[in-house]
């Protein structure tokens, strides 16, 4: 019993649209449109080209194909709907045909407006409008708001006005928005030139982009200094840029080329106004706004525009940034990095009770409350966090990602597909239908279909029935804490390979436990559980007056005659003096899979690695977690392979940062020599290949120092096969981690467990940039630690020192996001 903890957020829908960097008429009607969706101003613009520009990098530093860079944008932006500007554009980008559309389709010419009202997407301004008319703009106010609606004096200015103060198209269903928008908001009308620049930019008036969000809450990821962007109005990949730093990293102030003369004086002030010590901070630490200057700007131009139109005589003030933010890259998750902004209208909490065998969710979702209740496709969207909070880990809430073109989870009767981001589940929305039902998976369940869709046959095997159960019957993985110790480990197994009687009299077996956890705080409760979860039962040992064996009785088969279990032969309960030590005495017995030889068929080390996992690896919030016991695998080929274990892993996240879901799959060991053999790590080779990307972990309850030179030398040579740069991916093979009885048996935090084993455990984990939650982090710390590999980084700058003797020009790798030190 417990209940499921949700949380729902409202917001628009997120239009990605694809637009050609060159093509400067598509992108004026992209913004004249996107002013007039509601949230348009954080819509993406994702840049689609054949071929890399000569312009995409200002100091010519060779990095990612086109390809990859139009992947960055849309993983970085997770678009709910893509744009096409041109015909064929989101060919080859994975995303569900439902989910991709014409600009024509955005929004419905002007005469099928009633007819084809039914096909448009996304949710107009209209009805804001008239929301805010009712609710503020038909009474008079003491103070009232300057609203302007801007228009550039040179015609070849107007995509730059619509870009930053917003516009409205210049047909279609949508232009009549502007009589509209005139007609409640009474708006002064500007022209954009030299005589006003200045006081349109340095005033930041309300305008048809600003209304677009009205009401909206926008919470940046991450601390970001103020930032002037310096650009030319007149180059479509400079507006393009603009667009998606003010959508997708932090607000910058906007200053073109064409109008840096009139709006030096404001530029300046800017500076001198923001550079001021960081709001509770004690150590001196300044706040510096930066100037940025655009790419399409010569890097020889940069130094003498900043002299004369930015410079401040203050020390320490000016600072140059002629880089821009590469969104389309993985972050290097060691530094803070830029993260898409969580744009907000409203969100509601949900504890639901599970009870039993119940699956079924029922909640209500909020709803824009200016909306019709009828209207177009993908109006608006919830994104939902899920937290199990049953404490069972029976269910599934952690998915592969899955934002382009979903497969799982469907959540059985949810409306319409569940889209699986960064940002939780996300459903859209094509009514006002404020209730959701949705009907959860069993982990067992969900993995199991996941593999059957990549044409996967999976069957559970003798030992992953054995975890399974070992699970089960401890109630959780944190229950699996009461066999975290070796010592544990041992007298059940020790009891379980008697030949007669598994049992053991019941102070004996409280005190060896009790012995074993006696250093541990969190352990000390490991007999109770054990106890009263069922891995172990209570019954009376009592000894045969024929052959003077003991045999063991559970409560219900005692009586006044028993049959012993060595001679066979019957003979009376001791009523005379049942409590005399020589003739009976109160034991318990190991039972279920505990009862099976062989540490549980190795049940007890993958139930400890998953554990590992979900309770060990972990920072603040603890990590998204969907397991699967040991599973028979027949491969689309006809290969069947076992993997001991699989987990969807999800670790948490950190400044706004939540990473992706990492696939694990794992070999698991108990104490045997030599244990790793040569099938073991070949087994794991073909994992890996049929599941590219995938984590190999490798674990074995053993300590390191236990560890063969022939398995060390066998698990280093896959992790150096594992280490191998995928280019196409830009991540590394497969990465390999090593867990040992460190790992398996520590209490509850990996770092402390690391930082009590001193040496050079402790020396890796020391920094307080380790996160060793990161899996491919973990990977390259447990290489080093009980493989002997050098660091990653380390191989990499060998590698290429190499290259760079040799003359060659190669991709340089960028590991997890942009450092070589993470695989």
């Amino acid at each position: 019993m417990g209940n499921v903890h949700l949380t729902v957020r409202l917001r628009p829908t997120r239009f990605g649209f694809l637009v050609a960097p060159g093509d400067m008429k598509a992108l004026d009607a992209v913004f004249r449109l996107c002013a007039c969706l509601w949230g348009g101003k954080y819509n993406p613009i994702i840049p689609v080209f054949a071929n890399r520009p000569s312009w995409w990098s200002r100091h010519g530093r060779e990095g990612e194909t086109a390809a990859q860079i139009v992947d960055g944008y849309l993983d970085y932006f997770e678009p709910d709907v893509l744009v096409e500007t041109a015909s064929g554009q989101a060919d080859g980008l994975g995303y569900a045909t439902d989910r991709v559309i014409s600009v024509e389709r955005l929004v419905p010419p002007a005469e099928r407006l009633l007819d084809g009202y039914s096909e448009s997407h996304g949710l107009g301004v209209g009805s804001l409008y008239r929301h805010l008319f009712e609710k503020e703009f038909q009474f008079a106010r003491r103070l009232p708001r300057k609203v302007v609606r801007v228009k550039a004096g040179d015609a070849s200015l107007e995509p730059m006005a619509a870009c930053i103060f917003g516009g409205f198209p210049r047909e279609g269903a949508f232009h009549e928005l502007e009589a509209m928008f005139d007609e409640v908001f009474a708006p002064e009308a500007l022209t954009l030139d030299a005589g006003l620049a200045a006081d349109i930019f340095s005033n930041n008036w309300t305008n048809p982009l600003h209304v677009g969000h009205d009401g909206l809450e926008v919470r940046y990821g991450s601390w970001n200094d103020p930032a002037i962007f310096v650009f030319d109005a007149s180059r479509p990949s400079d507006l393009i840029d603009y667009w998606n730093l003010r959508a997708g990293v932090a607000p910058v102030v906007p200053v073109p080329l064409q109008f840096a003369d009139e709006l030096s004086e404001f530029a300046r002030e800017f500076v001198r106004r923001n550079h001021r010590p960081l709001p509770h901070n004690q150590h001196g630490v300044m706040i510096r706004p930066r100037v940025m200057f655009a790419r399409s700007i010569p890097s020889d131009d940069v130094r003498p525009l900043f002299e004369r139109h930015f410079r401040v005589e203050v020390e320490g003030a000016n600072a140059v940034q002629d880089w821009y933010p590469p969104l389309w890259r993985r972050s290097s998750e060691i530094a803070v990095a830029p993260t898409r902004p969580t744009v907000t209208a409203a969100t509601s909490e949900h504890h639901l009770d599970l009870r039993g065998d119940e699956t079924s969710l029922q909640f209500d979702c909020p709803v824009p409350e200016f909306a019709d209740g009828f209207g177009g496709r993908s109006r608006w969207a919830h994104a939902v966090r899920m937290d199990d909070w049953t404490f069972s880990d029976r269910y599934a809430t952690t998915y592969p990602d899955g934002y382009r073109d979903p497969k799982r989870p469907n959540f059985g009767g949810a409306l319409g597909e569940v889209l699986t981001t960064s940002e939780g589940f996300v459903t859209l929305a094509d009514y006002s239908i404020r209730r959701q039902f949705w009907q959860l998976e069993t982990n067992a369940s969900a993995m199991a279909t996941w593999l059957r869709e990549r044409s996967v046959a999976a069957e559970l095997s003798g030992s992953g029935r054995a975890t399974r159960q070992i699970i089960e019957t401890l109630g959780s993985l944190r229950g699996v804490s009461a066999v975290a110790d070796a010592g544990v480990v041992q007298l059940l197994n020790g009891m379980a390979r008697r030949p007669i009687s598994r049992s053991m009299e019941h102070h004996q077996f409280r005190n060896r436990v009790r012995d074993a956890m006696a250093d541990r705080l969190w352990g000390r409760g490991a007999a109770t559980t054990l106890i009263e979860k069922g891995a172990v039962e209570l019954g009376l040992e009592v000894r045969c007056d024929k052959c003077g064996g003991w045999g063991w009785y559970p409560l219900d088969g005692l009586g006044a005659c028993l049959r012993c279990i060595q001679c066979l032969k019957g003979f009376g309960f001791p009523m005379l003096d049942p409590g005399a030590k020589g003739s009976a005495r109160w034991a318990y017995r190991v039972v279920g899979p505990f009862a099976q030889p062989d540490y549980a068929q190795g049940g007890y080390a993958a139930a400890l690695s998953i554990r590992f996992f979900a309770d060990v690896l972990r920072s603040s919030p603890a990590p998204g977690l969907t397991w699967s016991a040991g599973q028979e695998l027949a491969l689309a080929d006809g290969d069947r392979i076992e993997a001991d274990f699989l987990l969807w892993y999800r670790r948490g996240e950190m400044f706004g940062h939540r990473s992706r879901t990492e696939l694990v799959l794992g070999e698991a060991k108990s104490f045997g020599h030599d244990a790793f053999g040569v099938d073991d790590v070949a087994r794991m080779r073909r994992l890996a290949l049929a599941f590219p990307g995938s984590v190999l972990v490798f674990s074995t309850m053993k300590a390191a120092g236990e560890l063969t030179k022939g398995e060390i030398a066998r698990l280093g040579g896959i992790a150096r096969w594992g280490r191998h740069w995928d280019a196409r991916r830009r991540r590394t093979r497969a990465p390999v981690v090593l867990l040992t009885a460190t790992e398996l048996f520590a209490e509850h935090s990996l770092s402390r467990a690391w930082e009590a084993a001193g040496g050079e455990h402790a020396r890796l984990v020391g920094p307080a940039y380790v996160r060793p939650d990161n899996l491919r982090v973990l990977a390259d710390l447990t290489q080093q630690l009980y493989l002997g590999l050098e660091p990653y980084h380390a191989a990499v700058e060998r590698r290429w020192a190499r290259r760079r003797s040799a003359g060659e020009a190669a991709d340089r790798p960028e590991g997890d996001g942009g450092s070589a030190r993470l695989q």
